[in-house]
C-alpha cells in the first residue's frame, strides 16, 4: 500500500472493491488512539471518469447530503467525515465488523421458510427506512449485507450507489449544460446481475427496484441457487423458481409479487412488503410453514444445475462490469425436472411393489393355516377311533319293582 495518507490522516490498508462510482478502501485513522479501522470511498476518481471537477463536486455534495440523512439508524454505516484532497473526493464511514450474507448463502444450502421470512422482514425494515428519506440503494445483494458480529443483526452497506428518487433534482439549478451532465451521470445503470431488475438496467431505478433485489435474495436462500442460475419465462420474463423448491402458497405469493418483471406489478414500497410479511407471519402462527417441517437442508450435487455460474465473493464485487446476465440453459432445467420426476416415480413404484408383496404373503399364510387345521382335525379323529373304539351297548332289561296292592 502507498505510504501517502489520504487527507493527511488515513492510511490505506487494503483496497476492498472498485465499483461503478467509487473505489473502496479499508484504512486506519492515524489521528485517533489505537488507529481504529474505517472505510473510505473514493468518489468518482478522475482517473476513471473524465468528468469536470465542478460536476464531480456537485455530485459528491449531493451524495454526502443523502448519506447524512441515514445517520439516525444503526443498521446502516454512519458517515463520519468527508473531505477533498487534490481535487479528489472522499467519504469516511464506520467499519462494520462481521461477515457478508453471501457466506451464509452457500450453493446448495436451502434455508427453512421461517428463517427466510425473518431475513425478509429484517431487510425490508431497513429498506423502508432508506426509502423514507427519498433514497434508492440500487445495489442490494448478499455481499452488501453484513451480519454484524456485535449483535448478529443485518446491516446494509455500500451506499456509494445511492440515488435520490426524484430524477430531476439537478434541473433548473445553475448552468443548464451542467445540470444535463449531472442528470446524465446519475442515470448510469448500477447494480449486480441477478439482483437488478429490468428498469434498473436501463438506468431508471425506482424504490421497488430494491424490493426486487430483496425478493431475489429470499429466493436464493430458499432454492440454494444464485439468481443468475434461475430460468425466466420466455414470454413474460418472470423468474421460474418454484420448480426447484416447493414452498407454502402464502410465501410464494409474496416473493412472486416482489420479483415481478414489471415494476408496476410489484409492491410499491417496502412498507407494503412489511405488511404482507406480518400478515403471513400471523396466519402461520397456528399452521406451520411447509418448509419448516424440516430444518435447513443442503441439496445433493445431482439436484444442482450442472453449469455452475455462482461466483465467489470477490467475483461478485466485480459483477457490476458484466454486460450480460448468464442464465441457466434450458436443457439443464429439463434434466433437473426429469431427475426429480424419475425419483418420485421410482419411489411410487417401489411402494406399490412392497404393498403387493405383503398382500400375497398374507393370502398364502391364510391358505396354509387353513389346510394345516384341516389335516390336524382328520388326524385327531382317526386317532380317537383307534384308541377308543365305539362301545357296544347291550339290550338290558330293567325290571322295576311292583307296587303293592
Amino acid at each position: 500500500m502507498s505510504s501517502k495518507l489520504l487527507g493527511e490522516r488515513y492510511q490505506v490498508v487494503e483496497v476492498l472493491s472498485q465499483g461503478a462510482f467509487c473505489q473502496t478502501y479499508m484504512v486506519r485513522d492515524t489521528y485517533l488512539p489505537y488507529h481504529p479501522t474505517r472505510i473510505i470511498k473514493h468518489f468518482l476518481p478522475s482517473s476513471k471518469y473524465p468528468i469536470p471537477v465542478e460536476i464531480r463536486r456537485r455530485l459528491f455534495t449531493r451524495e454526502v447530503e443523502a448519506l447524512k440523512k441515514l445517520s439516525d439508524s444503526d443498521l446502516v454505516p454512519h458517515l463520519l467525515a468527508d473531505f477533498e484532497d487534490n481535487l479528489e473526493f472522499y467519504l469516511v464511514q464506520e467499519f462494520i465488523e462481521g461477515h457478508p450474507l453471501s457466506v451464509e448463502l452457500s450453493p446448495g444450502c436451502c434455508w427453512s421458510e421461517s428463517k427466510v421470512l425473518q431475513l425478509l422482514q429484517e431487510l425490508a425494515s431497513i429498506l423502508d427506512f432508506v426509502h423514507s428519506y427519498g433514497l434508492i440503494h440500487r445495489d442490494v445483494k448478499p455481499n452488501n449485507i453484513i451480519r454484524r458480529k456485535q449483535d448478529n443483526r443485518l446491516v446494509l452497506i455500500d451506499f456509494g450507489a445511492v440515488k435520490p428518487i426524484w430524477n430531476h433534482l439537478a434541473r433548473g439549478k445553475g448552468n443548464t449544460s451542467n445540470s444535463s451532465l449531472i442528470e446524465q451521470y446519475t442515470t448510469i445503470a448500477i447494480g449486480t446481475p441477478g439482483y437488478m431488475p429490468n428498469e434498473q438496467q436501463r438506468g431508471k431505478p425506482r424504490p421497488n427496484s430494491d424490493i426486487y433485489a430483496l425478493g431475489m435474495i429470499g429466493i436464493q436462500a430458499l432454492t440454494g441457487l444464485h439468481p443468475t442460475q434461475l430460468p425466466e419465462d420466455s414470454n413474460t420474463g418472470e423468474v421460474i423458481w418454484q420448480d426447484f423448491r416447493p414452498v407454502s402458497p402464502g410465501l410464494a405469493l409474496v416473493l412472486n409479487k416482489m420479483v415481478h418483471y414489471h415494476f408496476q406489478d410489484r409492491y410499491k414500497s417496502a412498507k407494503e412488503v412489511l405488511e404482507a410479511l406480518l400478515q403471513l407471519t400471523n396466519s402461520n402462527i397456528s399452521a406451520p410453514l411447509l418448509g419448516d417441517r424440516v430444518s435447513d437442508t443442503t441439496l445433493p450435487e445431482t439436484l444442482l444445475p450442472s453449469t455452475n455460474i455462482y461466483t465467489s465473493i470477490q467475483e461478485l464485487d466485480s459483477a457490476k462490469d458484466w454486460t450480460q446476465t448468464p442464465s441457466l440453459p434450458q436443457d439443464n432445467n429439463q434434466v433437473l425436472r426429469h431427475n426429480l420426476t424419475s425419483s418420485l416415480l421410482g419411489n411410487r413404484s417401489s411402494n406399490t411393489t412392497i404393498s403387493i408383496f405383503r398382500y400375497k404373503s398374507l393370502m398364502i399364510g391364510l391358505v396354509v393355516g387353513a389346510l394345516s387345521g384341516l389335516v390336524l382335525m382328520v388326524a385327531s379323529y382317526w386317532s380317537v377311533q383307534i384308541i377308543s373304539p365305539e362301545p357296544k351297548i347291550e339290550n338290558l332289561r330293567i325290571q322295576l319293582p311292583r307296587e303293592s296292592r
